[in-house]
């Protein structure tokens, strides 16, 4: 009584609640593989690039490596903001994915459960 007072959402089946537990587990395995690869390849591209650097190049270069590093001059306020619309939009993409793994395995277990039903067979 007193966890349905703190939150007001309906109860629901344990079937559904771990259904998508599962579904939010699904997307966090998914999103951390992406991750890890994405991270992974541009690593490895840098070390490749980094193996094929010759000091003669890069000191032929070096304003273009040293305006890399500074980077863009962007005030702060302005990255707090893209940082939010990127955290924003991140997390709408991974509670859609969840909400589709969701439904995926919804109609999964329909089907799994309608071919189980007990009782005589059907007149056709």
């Amino acid at each position: 009584m007193t966890a349905h007072l703190l939150n007001p959402a309906p109860l629901q089946p344990d079937g559904i609640t771990t259904r998508k537990i599962v579904a939010r587990a699904l997307v966090a395995l998914l999103f951390g593989i992406a991750m890890g690869y994405a991270i992974g390849k541009s690593i490895e591209g840098d070390a490749a690039r980094g193996r094929a650097l010759t000091l003669k190049e890069y000191v032929a270069d070096f304003e273009r490596y040293r305006n890399h590093l500074i980077g863009n001059e962007s005030p702060i306020w302005a990255m707090i903001i893209a940082g939010v619309v990127i955290m924003v939009l991140v997390f709408a993409i991974y509670e859609l994915l969840v909400w589709l793994v969701d439904k995926v395995l919804a109609a999964m277990d329909r089907r799994m459960n309608a071919a189980d039903q007990p009782g005589a067979p059907p007149p056709w």
